[in-house]
């Protein structure tokens, strides 16, 4: 691994740990086993540190939906989410694997987690990327779901806050795929299960 990925990498472990206003640019240079002053050729200082993170995070979430044809914005294509039973509930499922299995990521949750009460970026980015965003896009898949008679006829955002809830419980106390897989998916068919329309024609009314 290169100085300046190594960096990066042993800085996001330790404002995992410690949370950003914890570590210092002399304790990510120790960690990597560099001079203070060698750190400083790769990076103004810890913010330009922190702001790389989440730009290679950011990077890696939209590499992997692209990967799975999944949108990475309520403004692309929901077509994914256009399917009943097992199918919606597998690309549901595959929605969020991703914030468990990254490295990356799973450190970037639990920086933003330890960090979001001391440091006001840190605070801003955790309620977009774990509150705001997905809420959007849930509200938006379900918004299209109910439109077209897949769902029963209730408010998107009510069915995303129901929905979306129970996986930020999960995403905040399960730090493993394997932790969270079972509860996810149980969570997931029940929610399916109580909301989905078998025969598919209530109407949609706004």
């Amino acid at each position: 691994m290169e100085t300046k990925a190594r960096i990066l990498w042993e800085a996001l472990e330790l404002f995992s740990s410690k949370g950003y206003k914890g570590v210092s640019v002399r304790d990510i240079a120790g960690a990597v086993g560099i001079r203070e002053s060698s750190l400083y050729n790769h990076f103004k200082g810890k913010r330009e540190i922190f702001q790389s993170i989440v730009d290679i995070c950011l990077e890696k979430a939209e590499e992997y939906y692209r990967g799975k044809s999944l949108p990475f914005s309520p403004e692309e294509d929901l077509s994914p989410f256009d399917q009943v039973g097992g199918g919606l509930e597998q690309t549901l499922l595959n929605t969020f694997r991703f914030f468990f299995e990254d490295p990356w990521n799973r450190r970037f949750r639990r920086l933003l987690t330890v960090s979001q009460f001391e440091d006001p970026r840190s605070r801003e980015l955790y309620r977009w990327l774990y509150c705001q965003y997905p809420m959007e896009i849930q509200a938006a898949v379900f918004r299209r779901l109910v439109k077209a008679g897949h769902m029963k006829n209730r408010d998107p955002e009510a069915l995303a806050l129901e929905f979306y809830g129970a996986v930020h419980l999960l995403l905040s106390t399960r730090d493993s795929w394997e932790e969270a897989e079972g509860p996810l998916l149980t969570h997931i068919q029940l929610f399916v299960e109580q909301n989905l329309l078998e025969n598919r024609e209530e109407p949609y009314r706004i």
